[in-house]
């Protein structure tokens, strides 16, 4: 039988990123071959996103074109909107199983089994077979072998997963389970064998990444963590953190990524919102006046760090004062660029239950107005790094990306997959475009 073909078609986070990635590389493992897309494979996983209805209707409508434009292929769905909801995706044509999270350990394996078929003898069956229940089966964190992007340049390590936290607004807990990390010594292990795969920078990643090590014993942190990892692969060229609450960006954090040339500066802290009564009613443990300080903190030791954040606009209740105060925050806060959401509810939250519901039209306009805000300041910060000589990751020719996070246009003639000091020379429809350095420049 010839080798059959898949493709993985990724929804979400970073987390869910390298899942699909640990999916991918198992299939590879199998002597199955990599599609160009969804609409030429045998197999296709549809690893979804759940955390707003957006994300749902992103999802199915992919399976719903798969349906049309491949109907031969056999779909296999996972993830988040996976895990909250297997009976709405198992009816959709062309589906053959729904995977929840709780079962994502048996992926890898069930899609070979399904590569393995003989397609001529299978007829699509009406109902997808659901693999789902409310206990995961790993109850301790297993270390993923991971593919990375732009040519083994960048990967992504999924460190912990789970959420403890209780925000009104947010269903992940119930589809990802209690937290729990992966050990530091099986960290160390998969982020050496990514560097002696030839990877330049790795991500640091998680659902709750700052809660990293709350559930080992010993406990232990993120911050230790990061340390161990610098301290022990000193050939790692590049570590960069993926979002991290804002309670948990100590002090230790901030001094590290401020002094170790190797941690990318760079900081996605989620807001929310700029509002007490908000924040309260989301049940997020933090203050406005809080989040302020700490971004100016991290902005005042580290000055060319990108500061990024998600907010949500329209949570039932939000009036215009309330907006007007998550406004004036964004507008004095060092940030460099948001992910502006407006409010989904999910089926089962408490916030799904309130009634003073915001309409569509005045939250798409609270979000069109943030944005419009945030281009402003990202076009500031931007600005700033012209003339400034930046260290850039060669992602493919003509194509790199700064430690702080942002997008060049690099010269043609350079070979992909190394770290160069560039020259900021200018801007082309709000792309940085660099140069060589002349000698001696020390790289900023």
């Amino acid at each position: 039988m010839s080798a059959r073909s898949f493709f993985v078609a990724n929804f979400g986070c970073r987390a869910s990123q390298s899942e699909g990635a640990a999916v991918e590389q198992q299939l590879l493992h199998g002597a199955a071959t990599r599609a160009d897309s969804a609409f030429s494979a045998d197999v296709v996983v549809v690893n979804t996103c759940t955390v707003t209805e957006e994300a749902d209707r992103e999802a199915r409508q992919l399976i719903r074109r798969i349906g049309s434009r491949n109907p031969n292929a056999r779909v296999l769905v996972t993830g988040c909107y996976a895990q909250r909801a297997p009976d709405e995706l198992a009816v959709l044509r062309g589906v053959t199983h729904v995977v929840g999270n709780s079962h994502k350990p048996i992926l890898g394996q069930l899609a070979l089994s399904v590569l393995d078929t003989d397609f001529q003898a299978v007829e699509p069956a009406g109902r997808a077979e659901i693999f789902c229940s409310d206990i995961f089966l790993e109850n301790e964190l297993k270390p993923e072998s991971h593919l990375g992007s732009g040519g083994r340049t960048r990967a992504i390590v999924k460190v912990q997963d789970g959420c403890n936290a209780n925000c009104s607004f947010c269903i992940i807990p119930s589809v990802r389970g209690r937290s729990r990390s992966l050990l530091p010594a099986s960290v160390v292990e998969e982020i050496e064998a990514l560097v002696d795969r030839g990877y330049k920078e790795v991500v640091l990643s998680g659902i709750h990444l700052g809660t990293y090590g709350r559930d080992l014993e010993p406990k232990t942190s993120l911050y230790h963590l990061i340390a161990d990892i610098l301290g022990t692969i000193p050939r790692l060229e590049r570590l960069r953190l993926s979002s991290i609450e804002p309670l948990e960006v100590t002090p230790e954090i901030i001094a590290l990524v401020a002094s170790e040339p190797r941690m990318a500066r760079h900081f996605h802290i989620p807001l929310q919102s700029g509002s007490s009564q908000m924040l309260r009613a989301m049940r997020r443990p933090y203050q406005p006046a809080h989040y302020k300080d700490l971004l100016d903190r991290i902005r005042e030791r580290i000055p060319e760090a990108a500061i990024g954040a998600d907010v949500m606009v329209g949570f039932p209740g939000e009036t215009d004062r309330e907006f007007s105060e998550t406004f004036r925050l964004i507008e004095d806060a060092p940030l460099t660029y948001l992910h502006v959401f407006p409010y989904s509810a999910r089926p089962g939250t408490p916030a799904a239950e309130l009634k003073e519901r915001v309409p569509a039209h005045v939250a798409s306009f609270r979000a069109k107005a943030l944005r419009q805000l945030i281009a402003r300041k990202h076009a500031s910060f931007v600005t700033s790094m012209l003339g400034r000589v930046l260290d850039v990751l060669v992602l493919q020719p003509g194509e790199g990306l700064t430690a702080n996070f942002l997008r060049v246009r690099t010269p043609e003639d350079l070979t992909s997959n190394q770290w160069v000091p560039l020259e900021i020379a200018g801007l082309l429809q709000d792309v940085l475009v660099a140069r060589s350095a002349e000698a001696g420049i020390t790289p900023g």
